[in-house]
């Protein structure tokens, strides 16, 4: 304690000194940090310029340096995609609208475009799911994002405890049937909210999809290229990812069909 009070004025210059010290480089990081917005700011104008005038190579490249520095949006992989697409690049187009679709689910923008690239693929592969329950499943659960689906689960289960709450409470025959009924079907509401939330979540997390880059590429039996070639795939197909690795990835269709591909010719999301 006493060595306290002697060093006192002494600690608190010290601290001080390294509160200083700790602003200026607080202020350091600042300026970095705002020569490098500024930067990332005119990369992005000049891609958008680089677009505009039809110079659309050299507008990939300005926006994968964007993307190399770390910033990631949904607005730049959609003009990303749309420079892939002026380009004649069409499953790099797809990829890129996807990664715009999963970071901003039910941007019309996006969708459209997806839509329009997607029709222009050549493999047309069946789905072995019925289609119109794969597509309203589909629908239902990306109708809504994932903080939709939370709030619909909230609301039912809290009007499901309400009415609940009434039901046992109340002396009135009219109310109790009331509130068993109502209590009921909230709390199934709140269990099909919870499915689909999951779902969703689910969805925009996953990393088991890709979509084929090249123009046309080989699907093998084994993951080495002296294997048997099984089928051909090209440019924007969408497969599902099995396994994956540096070299290869393994695949699988929406129509069963199973096979390894290089990893490089696949854009995985």
């Amino acid at each position: 304690m006493r060595q306290f009070n002697i060093t006192k004025n002494r600690g608190q210059n010290y601290q001080f000194e390294r509160s200083g010290k700790h602003t200026n480089h607080l202020l350091i990081l600042f300026l970095f940090a705002s020569l490098f917005s500024f930067a990332n700011n005119d990369l992005q104008k000049k891609a958008e310029k680089l677009y505009a005038n039809k110079n659309y190579k050299e507008s990939i490249i300005a926006y994968e340096s964007i993307l190399k520095e770390g910033f990631v949006s949904y607005k730049l992989y959609y003009n990303l995609g749309n420079a892939h697409y002026k380009n004649n690049e069409l499953g790099k187009a797809i990829y890129n609208y996807e990664l715009a679709n999963k970071l901003q689910p039910n941007n019309k923008d996006v969708e459209t475009n997806l839509r329009i690239a997607n029709e222009k693929t050549i493999d047309k592969i069946e789905s072995r799911e019925n289609f119109f329950i794969g597509a309203i499943k589909s629908e239902l659960v990306n109708s809504l994002s994932t903080n939709g689906w939370a709030w619909l689960s909230i609301i039912s289960l809290s009007g499901s405890l309400l009415l609940a709450f009434i039901f046992f409470t109340s002396n009135k025959l009219i109310l109790k049937r009331t509130g068993f009924f109502v209590s009921s079907t909230l709390f199934i509401f709140f269990i099909i909210t919870m499915v689909f939330g999951f779902a969703a979540i689910k969805n925009k997390q996953a990393t088991n999809f890709g979509i084929i880059l090249n123009r046309e590429i080989k699907i093998y039996d084994e993951p080495t290229i002296s294997s048997k070639v099984k089928f051909n795939l090209h440019e924007g197909t969408k497969t599902s990812i099995l396994e994956t690795n540096v070299n290869w990835t393994n695949i699988k269709l929406e129509n069963g069909n199973e096979g390894w591909i290089k990893t490089s010719e696949i854009g995985l999301f």
